[in-house]
């Protein structure tokens, strides 16, 4: 039963150490020439350096925000940006390597409108009750050559707590993001 074990082992282990050496290769082979050249014909022939963007916070007056939405709003909005493959990196606000990026678009907020509605009037009423943020989304270069300036509204009508506004107001900016040229 011992010599059993020994072989399993043995097995085992020529097992493992041929699927490390199979994955080791295939993590150092370069992808097809073919695929990147694809890319590069679907852009823009004025684009020569895919665009990456730095997101800053919210800024709102003093009060005006309540801390866990503006939060909410950052996060969400870092979130909804990746999700639409439109740039190579997604930086935060304060991140050094972007200043390294030659093609960098930075996205501002700046709080229009807040109005915390009441879950429970919405789960009694649907007329009454409703969050709403509103919002002045701008993307511009490093320059300030503006590329998208729009004001931008997220809400929760009818259920869900009062923080999906956010959610709803990061995919609306994504959204108009994604619409623009630049």
């Amino acid at each position: 039963m011992s010599s059993q074990r020994a072989i399993l082992r043995a097995l085992m282990a020529a097992a493992l150490m041929l699927a490390l050496l199979a994955g080791g290769t295939a993590l150092a082979q370069e992808k097809p020439a073919a695929k990147p050249a694809e890319k590069t014909a679907a852009k823009p022939a004025a684009t020569t350096t895919p665009w990456a963007i730095q997101v800053e916070p919210v800024s709102a007056e003093e009060g005006k925000l309540p801390p866990d939405f503006a939060m909410a709003i950052y996060e969400k909005l870092i979130q909804e940006i990746w999700k639409t493959n439109k740039f190579q990196q997604v930086f935060r606000s304060g991140d050094r390597r972007a200043t390294d990026v030659p093609n960098l678009l930075i996205l501002t907020t700046k709080l229009e409108k807040f109005e915390r509605g009441s879950q429970t009037k919405r789960a009694v009423t649907t007329v009454a009750g409703a969050t709403r943020i509103s919002v002045r989304a701008q993307l511009a270069t490093r320059d300030s050559q503006i590329k998208a300036d729009k004001t931008v509204q997220g809400t929760v009508r009818l259920f869900g707590e009062n923080i999906k506004a956010t959610q709803n107001l990061a995919k609306n900016i994504a959204t108009l993001i994604s619409q623009s040229s630049f």
